[in-house]
């Protein structure tokens, strides 16, 4: 501990020196009278008397010198016997004690760390450091002459002694310093639950430049609540520049909270998908509050603290992450139809097929077929097929194109969405079940639905080939949220047969005979939509629509004088029985008879359409 005699000896030791030469200082003084030499004299030797006599005092009084303190504490006039008996009380005391390290926050007074003394291995020898003190703040550390000056200067000056290692105090600032140094915390503000906003106060941070230096002041304010018997419970560092341990202040970004509200309060929207850009849009909850609640809250809150303001909040149905992960996900229901007919109505069916693949319904949208598609003419590519006009099949441009929109109308009832607007045809098609089709005209009848659910539905139409026939299929990819499926059944109302006519004519032979136009069997259907958890239990049985199919008479034309009797080499079979084709609802687990699609058909084993004009629709096409 000797090198803890340090500035205060050296000046103890100057003083001495200082008092010594007073004694001499007698040949320096100009030559005067006899007078001027006797007061001179007198005077050295009354302060040399004092001087000798306050030396004799501080040694004799055996006591460590005036304003002597350590931790804080003030061991002058004890002796080395009571200094040792002080030192350990107050190391004992400060086992239990703790030490807390704070910093200003605006006004107020943030606890960041605290140690506890008890904790650090001092391993104080308390009788060795009373002799260390004795021997640097008494007469026990230097001569007679020594210690009248050390006691003089005592008298005057207040200084605190280290008189044990600093290292152990030191390595206990290190918790200190960790916490000192610190991040801005920005403000942020974002939705907790259904009626509270979660906003967290901005704070700066802490940047300490010079870490060794605070380490050493820091373990300082340690050593010295340690030897004093832990006091003081707490200090406070500053980020004063000039001050020692200071720490720079790293600001957080300015707040404006007028504006964060805004970003954060409106409307409910659900995400959505940005069918232009092909990107999804955010969803956004439907929040409320007031600006003079979230400023008065903030106020109140400390820096870096998370509070909680009252709000109303409607949360979206389809989150952002939600979309991401399902969007065109699954496969809602999927239709498939046999094409038959003439090479122009093949050529019709494909390329309306290829005109409504890929539309994209966003929830509550509606997609019209009849846009899609027209205009039915050579222009826009479609071919001559045979159609209706005025009850009569012709040959007519874009011929076929109602097969599309019927096998669109069949995927829909599948996929359990809304119907808009749908018109069966005149008469019953056979490459569809009754109750499935539904006509298309410019101008005229349209089909049109709406994406009744929360996510995207994107419509896939594929004309394909397969063992020498031609079909379409058209699938609705969204996103499945249950298990649930649909059976559609129809009841058959009633049915008008057909009636055969005998025309004679003048452009046939006497007796010969031709079909001049091919029959329907009329039929009235109502339709239901049967909904199934996946369980099989029957959830609802919602009525669809009715269907009214017309009935059209076989006509043969006679040539005249020939008899009248009908040819029995004409057959009288109905061409027109629906069912003979009903395509298929890939989707569909489970089809009854009732069910106008057939799931358990293959469309490569369906009979071949018969190759007569009774495969065309309303005009202009089927």
């Amino acid at each position: 501990m000797e090198e803890n005699l340090g500035a205060f000896e050296e000046k103890r030791n100057e003083a001495a020196e200082t008092a010594e030469s007073a004694g001499k200082g007698g040949k320096h003084l100009a030559k005067g009278g006899k007078r001027g030499w006797a007061i001179a004299g007198i005077a050295l030797g009354v302060l040399a008397a004092a001087y000798l006599g306050l030396c004799a005092y501080a040694t004799l009084s055996g006591t460590i010198y005036p304003n002597t303190t350590v931790g804080g504490v003030d061991y002058g006039g004890m002796t080395e016997e009571q200094a040792a008996a002080e030192l350990t009380r107050r190391v004992i005391d400060a086992q239990s004690a703790r030490l807390d390290f704070a910093v200003m926050e605006g006004v107020s007074c943030e606890v960041i760390a605290g140690v506890a003394l008890g904790d650090i291995p001092a391993d104080i020898d308390c009788r060795k450091a009373a002799d260390t003190l004795a021997r640097v703040c008494s007469a026990k550390g230097g001569g007679f002459f020594k210690s009248g000056a050390g006691f003089l200067f005592s008298l005057f000056t207040e200084h605190e002694e280290s008189i044990v290692s600093e290292e152990p105090f030191c390595a206990a600032a290190e918790p200190v310093l960790d916490a000192l140094e610190c991040e801005p915390v920005e403000f942020a503000i974002a939705l907790t639950t259904e009626n509270e906003v979660s906003v967290t106060k901005s704070r700066d941070g802490r940047h300490i430049p010079d870490r060794e230096q605070a380490r050493r002041v820091i373990g300082d304010a340690l050593r010295g609540a340690y030897l004093g018997g832990g006091c003081p419970l707490q200090v406070t560092l500053y980020g004063d520049p000039d001050a020692e341990a200071s720490y720079e202040t790293v600001p957080a970004q300015a707040v404006d909270l007028a504006k964060e509200r805004e970003k954060l309060v409106g409307e409910k929207v659900n995400a959505s998908y940005d069918i232009e850009n092909e990107k999804i849009i955010p969803s956004h909850a439907g929040v409320s509050f007031t600006l003079a609640d979230l400023q008065s809250a903030y106020d109140a809150a400390a820096p870096g603290e998370t509070f909680t303001v009252r709000a109303t909040v409607e949360l979206p149905e389809v989150t952002t992450e939600q979309l991401e992960a399902g969007l065109f996900r699954d496969e809602l229901s999927s239709y498939t139809t046999r094409v038959g007919g003439a090479p122009g109505r093949h050529k019709n069916v494909k390329l309306t097929a290829e005109r409504i693949t890929g539309y994209i319904l966003n929830a509550g949208d509606t997609m019209k077929y009849g846009p899609l598609v027209t205009p039915f003419t050579a222009e826009n590519g479609y071919s001559p097929a045979p159609g209706y006009l005025n009850g009569k099949t012709v040959d007519m441009i874009g011929g076929g194109a109602c097969q599309a929109s019927s096998t669109l109308y069949a995927a829909v009832l599948y996929a359990n969405l809304e119907i808009v607007q749908r018109v069966n045809h005149g008469y019953a098609s056979d490459y569809i079940g009754l109750g499935l089709d539904a006509t298309v005209a410019s101008g005229g009848p349209e089909f049109e639905f709406r994406n009744n659910t929360l996510y995207p539905i994107k419509v896939q139409a594929d004309f394909f080939t397969k063992d020498k026939k031609d079909y379409i299929k058209i699938t609705l990819l969204g996103t499945k949220t249950d298990d649930h499926y649909v059976k559609i059944v129809t009841e058959l109302i009633s049915t008008t047969p057909y009636e055969e006519e005998l025309v004679e004519t003048d452009t046939l032979a006497p007796g010969e005979q031709k079909v001049e136009q091919t029959p329907y069997t009329g039929y009235v259907v109502k339709t239901y939509r049967n909904v199934y958890a996946g369980d099989g239990t029957l959830l609802s049985s919602t009525y669809e629509a009715t269907s009214r199919y017309k009935s059209r008479n076989r006509i043969i034309l006679v040539g005249k004088a020939a008899d009248p009797m009908v040819d029995p080499n004409v057959p009288a079979m109905d061409p027109t029985v629906p069912g003979s084709d009903p395509g298929v609802p890939t989707t569909d687990p489970g089809a009854t008879m009732t069910d106008p699609g057939v799931p358990d058909v293959d469309p490569t084993q369906t009979p071949a359409i018969p190759e007569t004009p009774q495969t065309s629709e309303t005009a202009p096409a089927a």
